[in-house]
């Protein structure tokens, strides 16, 4: 993973990222809101969350709305991205922030809820088993890992139909020449798994309770439990 390219092109879609990522999510509502209160039907006492990948902190957005009693960790490579998440919580406490690539390291603490959101898909899959064997090394028994992301449909047909329509999709959007252009520069840098082989991976790492939980073409949300 060539992560001197990959912090340089969220550095500079920073400013912009929160703007249009409604844009980028057909089902941006659902994906998030609808997935992540499900959590809390699973279980109401996270205490500890680490967010990796956190960027503007959108994903703790919502997650803090569910679990406000819960302190946070948000991990990103794009100090800028990160900057504009303590703007965005700055009234907030309980809130620890590191700029690093979460893929080689992690906080040196455990946690009871580890989440990510449209992140994990930019490693190879070598550095996917290493980053998915290593969160489960920092979860508490009974934690649980949440990871909303991008994933390539089992069937080549079918991914170039969503594909297509995704393509569609934004260029009907208000996003404009310059956002879409950043969008395919961002584009290059995915390496998505399907579903299934990402459930696959995580039941051979030891975690139970391995489901999807939403999916709407590309986006789909996976929970597993230690």
């Amino acid at each position: 993973m060539d992560i001197t390219k990959i912090t340089a092109i969220f550095d500079e879609a920073a400013v912009k990222y929160d703007e249009q990522r409604r844009y980028f999510i057909p089902c941006f509502d659902d994906y998030y809101e609808t997935s992540i209160s499900l959590l809390a039907t699973c279980r109401n006492d996270f205490a500890s969350v680490l967010d990796l990948g956190a960027g503007t902190g959108l994903l703790t957005k919502y997650l803090i709305q569910q679990f406000p009693a819960a302190s946070f960790f948000l991990v990103d490579v794009s100090e800028q991205m990160l900057e504009l998440a303590k703007s965005r919580f700055k009234d907030r406490p309980n809130i620890e922030y590191l700029v690093a690539d979460y893929s080689k390291t992690l906080p040196g603490k455990n946690f009871d809820l580890i989440a990510s959101a449209l992140s994990v898909h930019h490693l190879d899959n070598d550095t996917k088993l290493k980053l998915y064997t290593r969160i489960y090394d920092h979860l508490e028994p009974g934690g649980y890992l949440v990871n909303l992301d991008q994933f390539k449909a089992g069937s080549d047909f079918i991914e170039k139909k969503y594909r297509e329509w995704w393509n569609r999709s934004i260029k009907n959007s208000p996003i404009g020449e310059e956002g879409i252009s950043a969008w395919l520069k961002r584009s290059e840098l995915d390496k998505e798994n399907t579903v299934n082989d990402t459930k696959s991976m995580l039941g051979k790492i030891g975690f139970t309770h391995v489901e999807c939980i939403y999916s709407f073409m590309k986006f789909s949300v996976i929970v597993a439990v230690k």
